[in-house]
């Protein structure tokens, strides 16, 4: 209904036009009358316009208090109409009545509800893709006869009896980790009790943390209920205190709160259609997969890859242990790229996190909020994860390894997904016994030599040595052999503390810098002893020997010192930070050994090489490879690489003063 769009001051304007020309009509039945009077003709203009705007004043002044007394009559009948509260008359003089009484009336017709509507609504709920879409237009629908200004929809989570922010309409809105207790908070109670609760000023602070202005407020909540258990809370907001709603807005405001319980109950029955169509979609390509696949590490990756999927996990890791349970022996994740090395992370998972905690107490679980859980230890690289859910991959009482999944989003895993990733646990231990997982079968000198070795030489040097037991047997043994150790030092970390991020050196420098430091290492059949604070240190001629050892550690260290170059100029162009790499090579005895207990043995290499080699390092300049005088003069006056002699200095391996060569870049 279109009401009049006219004002107090068009009105006003018409009254002092009457009056004007009521003025010029007086004045000229006067002179008509009375021919006598002595006025001028343009004195009886002036004398008729003033008449006229007197006259004219009177009838705004009759018409104004008309008004008000309209007004007052208006304001009391839309409120027995609407049965709802509305804003009190103008009060002061220069107010506009007319303006006043007609958005009234709107108000108040506006607020009596209208059933044809219903069709409509539901039919636009039934086109709602989601349910925030849903509940703007239930709460769109319902701003047409209330006076709200925000909605919030508040899910119920029966696993946790927790009520949490599914969706938020207008000026409402909740910070994602807000819940609310059905058992401990007002509005959860009354979700029991299954009865509409309004909330008023303070009340609402208290109940809420509503991300709006410092306004008076008043929350409506009305239950949602599908066949007769709780299912969800509609609250309604509205600027103002002890703001009341007339039964016909309460009984549509319930209605279109039961419509929105059928829209958004329909919207998760096609989700979880759909989510279950996918689901067994999954598990159907991972059966195929897993009978194509011959090894063991792409059937565990597509095990964690279904994982993920059918849990909508943002983050997957699926670590593999030694048979003594102590150490982490392979890692499958869905994030390589940008996780820390399995050296750096294993310990501490197993010692202090979730993951550790699950192994040890031969249980899964899952976390809501890993703020509030201090079993979950953040790892650089990987983002901040909310949620987690981790299941310990057990063949009879034996921990083979454990699964974790893990999302941005609080409370994000639920039962069902425990039973998933639980059934996938099992299948990986299934692919695990079917291919004859090494662990399980192994004896013990080869388990130990795997959990030594692997990660610090390459995978065929690996699967050669684990192949020959005479050969685990001499690596094990405590002996005394000749080697040739290279020692590189990165110098500058220290400065990008201040332009980068912890997350950025990780991935821009550490990681190609050892990648590509242990590939060159892998090639030429080294051992990578080990790695810290940009210190690198590989040895040739252990754990097997491949060749001349002296001759593959130079060619090593020529590569290094070109991969050296490259790096130096990246890191420039794209961090703009001058990080050095030097490196320094020292020929002679090293003596290797297994220290500490069984379950936390380790090996270890000592000798003045590497001691010399270091020197070599610490003396070299940026891209510059030294050499010990020792490892030049074993090669003769034949030799196939170019050496410049350099001063002598002080290796500090007490035999004086000794010659230093520097390594060309090209050969003879």
């Amino acid at each position: 209904m279109q009401l009049p769009s006219t004002n107090i001051r068009r009105i006003f304007s018409y009254a002092l036009v009457a009056g004007l020309a009521l003025g010029l009509l007086i004045v000229g039945f006067v002179r008509v009358a009375d021919l006598s009077v002595g006025i001028s003709f343009e004195g009886a203009v002036m004398m008729a316009l003033l008449i006229g705007a007197l006259i004219g004043l009177c009838f705004m002044l009759a018409i104004k208090l008309s008004l008000r007394q309209a007004v007052a009559s208006l304001h009391q009948y839309a409120i027995d109409l609407s049965e709802t509260s509305l804003p009190p008359p103008v009060s002061h003089l220069m107010g506009d009545e007319v303006i006043y009484m007609r958005d009234t009336l709107a108000q108040a017709i506006a607020s009596v509800p209208r059933s044809g509507s219903y069709p409509e609504i539901a039919q636009r709920l039934a086109l709602a893709s989601d349910t925030s879409a849903a509940l703007a237009v239930a709460a769109s629908h319902i701003a047409d006869h209330i006076q709200i200004q925000g909605a919030l929809l508040l899910q119920l989570d029966g696993e946790r009896d927790l009520l949490y922010p599914a969706a938020t309409w207008g000026q409402a809105s909740l910070p994602d980790d807000v819940t609310l207790d059905m058992h401990k908070t007002a509005i959860g109670r009354a979700l029991q009790e299954r009865r509409t609760a309004f909330y008023s000023g303070a009340q609402v602070r208290d109940l809420l943390p509503l991300q709006v202005g410092p306004e008076s407020m008043t929350l409506f909540c009305f239950p949602l209920m599908v066949r007769g258990q709780p299912f969800g809370m509609l609250c309604l907001t509205s600027l103002g205190a002890d703001m009341r709603l007339s039964d016909d807005q309460r009984a549509y405001a319930r209605s279109l709160a039961d419509m929105l319980t059928l829209a958004i109950q329909s919207n998760m029955h096609r989700a979880l259609f759909d989510r279950e169509n996918d689901r067994l979609s999954a598990f159907e390509q991972l059966g195929t997969m897993l009978d194509n696949s011959e090894r063991f590490e792409v059937a565990l990756e597509q095990v964690l890859r279904v994982a993920a999927r059918v849990t909508d996990s943002m983050h997957g890791t699926l670590l593999l242990l030694e048979p003594d349970e102590s150490r982490v022996r392979y890692r499958i994740t869905l994030k390589e790229g940008d996780v820390l090395p399995l050296s750096v992370t294993a310990g501490a998972i197993l010692k202090h996190g979730l993951a550790g905690w699950a192994l040890r107490e031969r249980h899964a679980d899952i976390i809501d909020d890993t703020e509030r859980d201090t079993r979950w230890l953040p790892v650089p690289g990987l983002g901040e994860m909310r949620s987690v859910l981790v299941v310990p991959l057990l063949y009879g009482e034996r921990a083979l390894g454990v699964l974790t999944l893990a999302d941005p989003i609080p409370r994000h895993y639920s039962l069902r997904s425990l039973a998933l990733a639980s059934a996938l646990a099992a299948y990986a231990v299934n692919i695990l016994a079917r291919m004859q997982y090494h662990a399980m079968v192994e004896s013990g000198s080869v388990a130990m030599a795997r959990r030594l070795f692997e990660g610090w030489i390459s995978t065929g040097d690996l699967g050669r040595l684990l192949a020959d037991g005479a050969a685990i047997e001499r690596a094990l043994a405590s002996q005394t052999r000749f080697a040739v150790v290279v020692f590189v030092g990165l110098s500058g970390l220290d400065r990008l503390g201040e332009s980068l991020s912890a997350d950025q050196v990780l991935s821009q420098v550490i990681t190609p810098y050892l990648d590509e430091l242990s590939a060159i290492i892998y090639d030429h059949h080294g051992y990578v002893e080990h790695y810290d604070d940009g210190n690198f240190m590989a040895v040739f001629g252990f754990p097997s020997i491949y060749g001349d050892s002296r001759m593959v550690a130079i060619k090593a260290a020529l590569e290094i010192q070109t991969v050296a170059r490259r790096l130096r100029g990246r890191w420039r162009s794209q961090i703009g930070c001058d990080l050095m790499m030097s490196a320094g090579l020292a020929p002679g005895n090293l003596t290797s050994g297994l220290v500490g207990t069984d379950r936390h043995q380790s090996y270890m290499l000592i000798g003045d090489a590497i001691r010399e080699a270091r020197r070599l390092q610490q003396l070299a300049r940026a891209d510059e490879v030294l050499v010990s005088d020792t490892l030049v003069d074993s090669l003769g006056s034949e030799s196939i690489f170019q050496f410049e002699s350099l001063a002598p200095f002080h290796l500090g391996s007490g035999d004086g003063m000794r010659t230093v060569y520097r390594l060309a870049a090209g050969r003879a």
